[in-house]
């Protein structure tokens, strides 16, 4: 998972007054689009990151809770747009509460009974219930929401607010699609079954539900994907040691592990079929990250490092990682690894994207507060105080 910033901010400026609400910033990035014949480069690429006042140590006064500070938007390393973020304003700090979705930013806020969706900092709508976003799709005006309730059980899939289908007690696996095929999501249930609790899957498609038919000897579902109605999943099964990748009906295959070793996690990347990551104990005990493609090893990282954010580059994998225990950083362009800069941390949601050819890195400066874009091997620092939550390219 990627690393997360634990942050909270608020209400005031530093010895300041509580502010009212605020009219969201638009900068000159605002005018940047991947459909303009004018744009400035061919691929549009935004960053989003979290801006604190002049002279506020956010990392050392992490959880004080009421400096004023802003959500910020680049384009194509322009700024864009400045939302004000709160309790007040709805508007949340944590770099999984946010996303671009072409070009526009959309938010998510929950109060112990209320779900909040914004747009460009303003409301859309809000329902009843406290939910963690797992998928969000944009279609004309239309805003579609997949949100797993925050107590771990029952979830909610709506059309700009109002329910389409709720399940009161299913947990949601971490994979949303909507495309031309139409709308696909799976999740699990715990039944009751001859005196013991047993999970069966389903898959949601279209206003159906059909129950996944896993085979017999499955221990554990590791995860479940849908790619155009065709479901994949990943699972432990009675007498074969290392998790299986099932596709579809009939097909079935192993994941590659070195000899000796143990897979102790694994997941479908989001947005990359038949690409698996996972965490395996080697026979000295550490752990590392692997990445396969269709069950075979696509990169198996050195001792200790551990895969925070992924994205794909044409046939390669790029990851950002961190070294177990000592907690210093790497970058992997298609297996070639590359120390992150002295002074610079990783954080955020995704802040790892392949843009025109150059990978971009968000960078959290340890030192002077400035964050940076790192591009293929050059540092490029970004004027504002805070930390880098996603870099995402249109």
């Amino acid at each position: 998972m990627a690393l997360m910033a634990s942050v909270s901010c608020g209400l005031q400026e530093i010895g300041g007054e509580e502010s009212g609400k605020e009219d969201v910033w638009l900068g000159p990035g605002v005018g940047i689009s991947q459909g303009n014949t004018e744009s400035i480069r061919k691929t549009v690429w935004y960053l989003t990151g979290m801006d604190y006042p002049e002279g506020y140590d956010w990392r050392a006064d992490a959880e004080v809770g009421m400096v004023k500070c802003s959500l910020v938007v680049y384009a194509n390393g322009v700024p864009m747009m400045k939302v004000p973020v709160g309790d007040a304003y709805e508007t949340s700090s944590a770099p999984d509460m946010h996303r671009l979705i072409d070009g526009d930013l959309y938010t998510d806020y929950s109060t112990d009974s209320t779900t909040v969706i914004k747009k460009n900092g303003k409301l859309l709508f809000r329902y009843s219930g406290r939910e963690m976003m797992v998928g969000m799709a944009v279609d004309g005006d239309d805003v579609y929401t997949l949100g797993q309730s925050r107590s771990g059980r029952g979830f909610s899939y709506r059309k700009n607010g109002e329910i389409l289908f709720e399940h009161p007690s299913g947990r949601l696996f971490d994979h949303f699609e909507k495309s031309a095929a139409g709308v696909f999501f799976a999740y699990s249930e715990e039944i009751l079954f001859s005196g013991r609790l047993i999970e069966r899957y389903y898959v949601y498609s279209e206003d159906s539900v059909r129950q996944i038919a896993v085979r017999e000897d499955v221990k554990k579902v590791w995860d479940v994907a849908v790619t155009d109605g065709t479901v994949r999943y990943l699972a432990s099964l009675v007498g074969i040691s290392n998790p299986v990748l099932i596709h579809g009906d009939d097909s079935m295959a192993v994941l590659d592990v070195s000899n000796g070793s143990s897979v102790k996690s694994c997941r479908f990347v989001p947005g990359l079929q038949d690409v698996v990551e996972g965490v395996v104990r080697q026979p000295t005990g550490v752990m590392s990250s692997y990445i396969w493609r269709s069950s075979s090893v696509d990169t198996m990282f050195p001792l200790g490092l551990m895969v925070s954010a992924i994205c794909s580059w044409e046939d390669g994998i790029c990851c950002t990682l961190t070294r177990q225990k000592e907690g210093l950083g790497m970058i992997s362009r298609c297996g070639e690894l590359f120390q992150v800069p002295v002074g610079y941390s990783v954080m955020g949601a995704s802040p790892i994207a392949v843009v025109d050819g150059i990978l971009h890195v968000g960078l959290t400066s340890s030192i002077e507060g400035r964050p940076a874009v790192w591009k293929d091997g050059e540092v490029h620092p970004l004027d504002f105080n805070g930390f880098i939550s996603n870099i995402t390219a249109d």
